[in-house]
């Protein structure tokens, strides 16, 4: 479409989706060759025809003119290296915000703000530049991008490997390292007992044939269950001690602060399956009842529920709670104790 006329030289950009679609072309007879469709710019534009009374198509172009076609830009791309694919991060949408003779400003879009589609189009040997203060990077930017495509969970440690990326040289090492730990400890929680629903939905509803093939999936689904409760428990654990371990003051959610005695009990009891074997705890044999009580599997299969002692820990109506509350804080934590100054900004819109 036309973006301006200057004497003999006719600047034309490529129709944004905000854009009124500009009409079709339709040539007069004879004057089918002289049209030319640039496909990548959606340009149309044709020489003036006699016949065209009055001209409603297309770009009109007389003798002597010289079309110029714009450059334009809609996003752009995070890299941890100069060139190559390898250090490719994530995309931000950028939108322009005001030209001065020479330059086009520029500005990401934010986090949840509509999106017409608009775009920034420049001509040859203009610059292209942000306003101050920008780009601005949201974690719910890196946050969306690992979620497209994806239903349901989205891991958090490439969320917050990203993140972190972005303004690493204002993080220390401890930092990174514990919370890209913490959350690995949680996408495994969340992928094991994933896991154990499939497992325990099989045994109730599909059982495989013959009892060596339940005891494996048994077996299977008890295995399972251990190591996932293991793993959340640390990444729970972790985020009640994030600010007195890296200094966060993200208040941490009541969800886990309610639940994180029942789960840390269960996971003792699964770390220390030795002693409870043998009915004791923490080396005492004052406790058996309650030591043995571990090795009630059958809730586990039947109900969803682990139950050990006086604690119970539901595994379909409390754990995805707990998943989804442990997963808020570490990244409400990444957002406010490993911040650049951009970064910062952008959360606090």
């Amino acid at each position: 479409m036309l973006s301006s006329r200057e004497g003999n030289m006719v600047y034309v950009r490529a129709v944004d989706p905000c854009d009124p679609q500009p009409p079709a072309i339709r040539a007069s007879p004879g004057d089918e060759e002289t049209a030319l469709k640039n496909a990548l710019a959606e340009l149309y534009v044709r020489k003036v025809a006699p016949a065209d009374d009055p001209l409603d198509d297309g770009v009109p172009l007389f003798d002597g003119d010289k079309v110029v076609v714009l450059e334009h830009i809609s996003h752009m791309s995070f890299h941890t290296t100069r060139e190559g694919s390898d250090g490719y991060l994530f995309y931000l949408r950028v939108v322009p915000v005001r030209e001065v003779p020479g330059t086009i400003f520029m500005r990401t879009l934010r986090y949840g703000e509509p999106d017409d589609g608009r775009r920034a189009h420049w001509r040859p040997g203009d610059a292209l530049t942000f306003e101050d203060g920008e780009p601005k990077v949201h974690i719910d930017h890196i946050d969306e991008f690992e979620g497209q495509g994806v239903t349901g969970y989205v891991p958090l440690a490439p969320v917050l490997f990203t993140w972190m990326s972005i303004a690493a040289q204002h993080h220390s090492d401890a930092k990174r390292r514990y919370l890209l730990a913490a959350a690995r400890r949680l996408d495994r929680a969340h992928t094991l007992f994933e896991r154990v629903g499939e497992l325990r939905r099989e045994l109730q509803l599909n059982p495989p044939e013959g009892a060596p093939a339940v005891r494996r999936a048994f077996f299977d689904l008890l295995g399972t269950t251990e190591l996932a409760l293991v793993a959340l428990n640390r990444a729970m654990d972790m985020s009640v001690k994030a600010n007195a371990d890296i200094g966060t003051t993200v208040t941490v959610p009541a969800d886990i602060t309610t639940w994180r005695t029942c789960v840390m009990e269960i996971r003792d009891a699964y770390e220390h399956i030795d002693e409870r074997a043998v009915g004791e705890i923490r080396k005492s044999p004052n406790q058996s009842q309650i030591a043995l009580s571990i090795f009630d599997h059958e809730r586990v299969v039947t109900d969803g529920v682990i139950a050990y002692g006086g604690y119970q820990l539901d595994l379909e109506n409390v754990v995805p709670d707990l998943i989804t509350a442990t997963r808020q804080y570490l990244k409400d934590a990444a957002a406010e104790a490993l911040s650049s100054s951009n970064a910062t900004s952008a959360a606090s819109n």
